[in-house]
C-alpha cells in the first residue's frame, strides 16, 4: 500500500520516512497533491550507463521493445544481454 507524506514530514522527519520505504512506496505531496514518489533501491539497481557499450545499449533498446520482456531490475536487463551475445 502506498503512503502519502507531506512535504513538511518529509523535511522534518526524513529518516523515519526513508524507513518507511521499507514497507511500500511513499508519495510525497504538496499543499495536498501529489508531486513525487520515493521508492526503495539497492545498489544493484543502479547500472551507470558506462557500464554498457554502445553496441549494447542499442541491444537493450530493441529487447524493451519486444513484447513480454519484462525486467525487475537494470542487473537483469544486463545479465540476459551478456547471455545473448554469447
Amino acid at each position: 500500500m502506498v503512503q502519502f507524506v507531506n512535504i513538511r514530514e518529509f523535511k522534518t522527519k526524513t529518516e523515519a520516512v526513508l524507513k518507511r520505504l521499507d514497507r511500500s512506496d511513499v508519495v510525497l505531496t504538496l499543499r495536498g497533491m501529489p508531486k513525487a514518489v520515493l521508492r526503495k533501491i539497492s545498489e544493484r539497481d543502479l547500472v551507470l550507463e558506462e557500464e554498457f557499450t554502445p553496441r549494447e545499449w542499442k541491444k537493450l533498446q530493441t529487447l524493451a521493445k519486444e513484447p513480454g520482456a519484462v525486467y525487475k531490475t537494470a542487473t537483469e536487463m544486463k545479465r540476459h544481454l551478456r547471455r545473448l551475445a554469447r
